[in-house]
């Protein structure tokens, strides 16, 4: 028998349930499903199975989580993918043994690995920068020179340190440079320091690279009302180079007004408008207590990140309940509450997807679109393509990517519970759905695992590991998609798959 009294952290998830008026909207859906060109699973052993854990329990060896991928601009056959290496679980959640990359020059189908000292654990010492205990929250951009950069959030577990660290390979990602310092701090603790760094490589002007992160804040978190983590984020950072990374300007905060950030990631526009989407936390007080709500902001800057706008543009309030198991009940470490947006070159058209549960009160995948620069947006509408179930718990979706591709396909991926049978384990799969017209109709998804995993085997990470964010690009016409998968080996828990798909 599975239950109906969901919980989530020790709270009821139907007490955070909200009323959202929400036009109805249609989707078409096309007959048109795509064509995998390949699911290949790319990490392996650990190379830092010889890492020292400093005496804490809690490192889950040769579990992979969080991959991001990225194409080379001047040659479409180097892929380009990294991930977090030997995650660390609970009871000492947080980061990384190291950070592992892996270099294809055949469109993906083989390659290597290598890794940027980012920890000590992956080469790292005080000389190069690198003399730090962990990393995460890998994020990976190629510049129209073919260089491509690769950001993490570095920090120790013992002392105040951490920051954002960036490192360049300019050989298609085969090797890697030293990392150069971003940002550097010495908060009281690692929940008072940098959180969430992205990087993007200017795609016209070779040289100019951005980073934005949030930055933990010094307002007083409020935990009574359950919403503490929320309450404790921070202001937008921003920091950019002009020299291909070799220098940095001081970090700078573009955005702190409501109640702070989450997840800032910027794409720059045909026109050479810089756009910085974040998730943004606003606390009102009412009688009794705190009103919170979320919503997908965005900034924009006109002069390479040097001025930005004062008042955000609101692309859509954001009502993501949280994936849970379906079996268990335990909570899913996906993507609610972040988000994932691109722009077609060409047309200039803005994408972005999202968790929410507006659309029947569990998490589905939210799409909406820009047309003018990303100063108005459509509603949102629910994209996956998950089918009714017996047991509504099975028809979750969640951790969505978005891409473009050089003829203006929309891509969205994301997981799903559809062939869980409520028997031992929790199958899981990931899917892919396209759009031919700017996502005004949809094609029938498309399987990208070639058979399910059982979620269960995921590290626990402050829930079940799926993780924040899984890696969408394309090669031309051609989508390759970077994402996490279980298996059933408690050795090797987790790996790094890559599918690529054509519409």
């Amino acid at each position: 028998m599975r239950r109906r009294d969901l919980r989530k952290g020790g709270r009821s998830l139907g007490l955070l349930a909200v009323a959202v008026a929400v036009p109805l909207v249609f989707v078409t859906i096309r007959p048109v499903s795509a064509a995998v060109l390949g699911d290949t699973t790319i990490s392996g052993p650990s190379p830092f199975a010889g890492c020292s854990n400093a005496g804490l329990p809690g490192n889950v060896g040769n579990a992979e989580v969080e991959p991001w991928v990225v194409v080379n601009p001047l040659n479409p056959s180097n892929v380009v993918a990294a991930w977090q290496q030997d995650r660390w679980g609970d009871p000492y959640e947080g980061g990384a043994h190291g950070l592992l990359a892996w270099s294809s020059s055949d469109g993906g189908t083989t390659g290597a690995s290598s890794s940027a000292p980012f920890t000590t654990c992956s080469g790292g010492t005080a000389a190069n920068n690198g003399n730090y205990d962990r990393a995460s929250d890998v994020w990976l951009s190629y510049g129209p020179d073919g260089a491509v950069y690769q950001s993490a959030l570095v920090f120790d577990e013992f002392t105040s340190r951490n920051g954002i660290a960036v490192s360049k390979s300019t050989d298609g990602g085969t090797t890697w440079g030293n990392p150069v310092m971003i940002d550097r701090q010495n908060q009281k603790s690692f929940i008072h320091g940098d959180d969430k760094e992205s990087i993007t490589a200017d795609p016209y002007r070779p040289g100019y690279v951005y980073a934005v992160w949030d930055r933990y804040s010094n307002q007083n978190p409020i935990y009574t009302d359950g919403h503490g983590q929320n309450a404790n984020k921070g202001p937008a950072y921003f920091s950019r180079s002009t020299n291909g990374g070799s220098t940095w300007s001081v970090a700078t905060p573009i955005y702190a007004k409501n109640n702070g950030t989450l997840a800032n990631q910027i794409v720059v526009l045909p026109n050479g408008t810089l756009l910085d989407y974040f998730t943004e936390y606003i606390a009102k007080n009412v009688k009794g207590g705190v009103a919170w709500s979320t919503r997908l902001s965005e900034l924009r800057s006109t002069d390479q990140g040097a001025h930005w706008s004062l008042h955000p543009i609101v692309v859509s309030a954001m009502t993501a309940l949280g994936a849970f198991d379906p079996n268990t009940f335990a909570y899913i470490r996906g993507g609610d509450g972040l988000f994932d947006v691109a722009v077609d070159p060409g047309s200039g058209g803005l994408y972005a997807v999202w968790q929410d549960r507006r659309f029947n009160g569990i998490d589905q995948v939210a799409f909406s679109k820009s047309t003018n620069g990303g100063f108005t947006w459509s509603t949102p509408v629910e994209v996956n393509r998950t089918p009714p179930n017996a047991d509504p718990y099975d028809e979750q979706a969640f951790t969505p990517s978005v891409d473009v591709s050089s003829n203006g396909t929309v891509a969205v991926t994301y997981y799903d519970f559809r062939n869980n049978t409520g028997g031992p384990g929790t199958p899981t799969d990931y899917w892919a759905v396209t759009s031919s017209d700017g996502g005004t109709t949809w094609g029938s998804e498309t399987r990208l695992t070639a058979t399910s995993f059982n979620a269960q085997m995921a590290p626990e990470a402050n829930g079940v590991m799926i993780g924040d964010y899984e890696g969408l690009t394309h090669s031309g016409s051609t989508f390759i998609a970077a994402f996490e998968v279980a298996n059933d080996d408690p050795g090797n828990p987790t790996d790094i798959n890559l599918a690529r798909f054509t519409p």
